[in-house]
């Protein structure tokens, strides 16, 4: 009788999820459903059937997270800068004593303005000059935005430039410039001249945060 030469597998006991688990794995795929459509068919298009139908998921199940559109699309970009903020960091954590750490920090965040993250937000901001409760959640989310991107930028930048005196006032133009140059974007496809002025506000803001020491070296 010939021998079998097939191993027998053990199967490996199955891990049942919580229901905290499931429940963040739902949420999870209604924001990211969200920010794929916002990015590919824009705010007018993404009705909750839509974001539904692309998640894979029930109306109730999507009520049960976001009772509103409105808190669905804003909690959609805030879960996307959460996650580009976490690979900021990650991108950066081995630069921490380099001495192009700034210049690195601002192409770190340079790079959020040239990605999905931008145009999701642009749709909601454009749609709430029109929406009074899509601005109402918007005004709150951007706040906590603004102090988390302010958090961000400090660690980013590191602990000498934070001290400078003019940081506070060169993290808001920084915002206003990259912003501005992703607007651009859309209606002249000229990255080259794009990147020479972002280099030139780079080392703009590289000048002004430099330490007394930084100054006198390069002398």
């Amino acid at each position: 009788m010939p021998v079998s030469t097939r191993t027998t597998r053990t199967r490996e006991p199955r891990v049942r999820r919580t229901q905290e688990q499931r429940s963040a794995g739902t949420r999870a795929l209604l924001l990211d459903a969200t920010v794929a459509s916002l990015v590919e068919v824009g705010y007018a298009a993404t009705t909750t059937t839509e974001v539904c139908a692309r998640a894979g998921l029930s109306r109730g199940a999507q009520l049960h997270h976001f009772p509103t559109r409105a808190d669905l699309v804003v909690h959609a970009v805030g879960h996307l800068a959460k996650r580009r903020a976490d690979e900021v960091r990650r991108e950066l954590r081995d630069s921490d004593d380099a001495p192009d750490r700034l210049a690195r920090a601002l192409d770190a965040v340079w790079a959020s303005f040239s990605g999905p993250l931008f145009y999701a937000a642009l749709e909601l901001w454009v749609a709430s000059r029109s929406d009074a409760s899509l601005r109402a959640n918007l005004v709150r989310f951007e706040r906590g935005v603004g102090r988390a991107m302010a958090e961000l930028w400090r660690e980013l930048a590191g602990h000498d430039a934070s001290r400078a005196e003019h940081f506070e006032d060169l993290l808001e133009l920084t915002f206003h410039v990259m912003r501005g140059m992703a607007l651009q974007r859309i209606l002249r496809d000229d990255d080259t001249e794009r990147r020479r002025l972002f280099e030139l506000w780079k080392r703009l803001v590289s000048e002004c945060l430099a330490s007394p020491v930084q100054k006198e070296r390069k002398r």
